[in-house]
């Protein structure tokens, strides 16, 4: 897979939970992720990076409830805007800050698709210790 960036066509093949994103849309998220990753990733990473990262963006900015079309609540708890809920006996409230996980700074755990990029990223960008 060479270094061309991905379409919406490409994008949509992958995710079709969004098929209801307009291709403006996805396309301004893919043109977004793409600033993040470059032709110093492995080859085979590129592309799915960038579609990655560019999913969690459309989740992030509200283009769907979630990555995997559940409905409002579990993209609230993903997105960690979920301060409580209560159905019946069961309460779900999450600590303050509300990120479910991943850097504080970047957000990529409070979606699944930022964590298979955060992954991605660790592979091609790794942590680099100074002696």
């Amino acid at each position: 897979m060479p270094y061309t960036l991905p379409t919406a066509a490409d994008f949509r093949a992958k995710f079709p939970a969004f098929a209801a994103v307009g291709d403006p849309t996805v396309t301004l998220a893919i043109q977004e992720a793409s600033s993040s990753v470059d032709e110093s990733w492995i080859e085979a990473d590129y592309q799915p990076a960038i579609l990655y990262l560019a999913a969690h963006i459309l989740v992030v900015d509200g283009a769907i409830t979630d990555g995997l079309g559940l409905g409002a609540v579990g993209g609230a708890i993903a997105a960690g805007v979920l301060s409580e809920a209560k159905v019946g006996d069961v309460t779900a409230k999450l600590a303050s800050g509300g990120n479910s996980g991943g850097s504080s700074a970047s957000g990529y755990g409070s979606t699944a698709f930022g964590s298979r990029y955060l992954q991605l990223l660790r592979r091609n960008q790794p942590a680099v210790a100074l002696v």
